[in-house]
């Protein structure tokens, strides 16, 4: 039966594989001599479903797309098959905004939002205004605890907010990863664990302060925290002896375009490969991550392109694709 669901669904996601944007189409858009010349590429493939959008507007189009794969996502996923890890994920970012915005009196918070994951968001949201974490995962329920005390002892800070729940995210993701046993899925969350310590290895190095590093350290990895003991001029030498070695480069150069190009292309290569075996959850994992990719990819040249950035750079920033 558990076959039966994953070849359904597989089924069900290469049907949806049209919806990628081809490298032309990026290409296009890329190369456009204006914002509303990209935007046009966008609503020629009818992206975000179809709807309609003025050039400024172009977020509410990329909102529109990641909400509809999204909800194939949660309609079409094999239950306890990992897929719920990439939702535990959507949770924890929604949880962020809606504390930044009790405790610092935003109006606002919607346009920080991502789609729903395992909760529902109008829920999220009633629980954080009303103090009232019954009903939640023991992770999240001890991370809010923590940050309404450090509220209370006046300690309470953005960072503090996004460094404690980001933690406890991805303790909940390994600890579900634990029960359901996806190898692929597992080892999808542990090169991302590694690429976003090193990501803050490098960036608490570059304003000396490894404290905060060691304050945000992420367990579950592959490379445990004393693999980073170690000086910033040698790190980049160590990288090379370690599963790690194509950012080995970059780290030493602080070539953080580079890097953080080389994590979205190792991310979707961990499904890639077997992106056509419909007996594993990679057909509908791959295409999930391709998409969040491929939406990220868009947005950054919507961004360089408002900005009337150099071509150059906007194609230094582009990812492999999934299509």
């Amino acid at each position: 039966m558990a076959n039966s669901s994953l070849v359904y669904s597989n089924a069900r996601v290469k049907a949806m594989e049209n919806t990628f944007l081809s490298n032309e189409k990026i290409v296009r858009m890329a190369y456009s001599d204006s914002l509303e010349e990209g935007v046009k590429v966008l609503l020629e493939s009818a992206y975000g479903g179809g709807i309609i959008v003025e050039t400024k507007d172009y977020e509410a189009l990329l909102q529109a797309e990641e909400k509809k794969i999204s909800e194939f996502i949660l309609d079409a996923m094999p239950k306890d098959k990992g897929m719920e890890s990439f939702l535990i994920k959507n949770d924890y970012h929604n949880l962020k905004a809606l504390v930044k915005g009790k405790y610092m009196r935003l109006d606002n918070v919607d346009f920080m939002l991502m789609p729903k994951g395992l909760l529902d968001i109008d829920e999220l949201k009633e629980k954080v205004l009303g103090d009232d974490y019954s009903g939640l995962s023991k992770n999240m329920s001890a991370a809010l605890l923590a940050i309404d005390g450090a509220r209370a002892d006046g300690k309470l800070s953005p960072r503090f907010i996004d460094v404690t729940l980001e933690k406890v995210c991805y303790r909940e993701i390994f600890a579900y990863l634990k029960k359901v046993k996806v190898p692929s899925i597992l080892t999808y969350w542990q090169t991302d664990a590694d690429f976003s310590n090193v990501s803050s290895y490098i960036r608490s190095a570059r304003c000396g302060n490894g404290e905060l590093f060691r304050q945000g350290f992420i367990d579950g990895g592959k490379l445990d925290l004393s693999f980073f003991d170690v000086d910033q001029s040698q790190f980049a030498e160590k990288l090379r002896y370690s599963p790690y070695a194509q950012i080995a480069d970059c780290v030493k150069d602080l070539d953080m375009v580079t890097f953080e190009r080389i994590w979205d292309n190792t991310l979707l290569s961990v499904f890639k490969e077997k992106r056509n075996d419909i007996f594993t959850v990679s057909p509908i994992a791959g295409f999930y991550i391709a998409k969040k990719i491929e939406i990220k990819i868009v947005r950054m040249i919507c961004i360089l392109l408002k900005n009337d950035v150099d071509k150059d750079v906007i194609k230094m920033r582009l990812r492999e694709l999934y299509a």
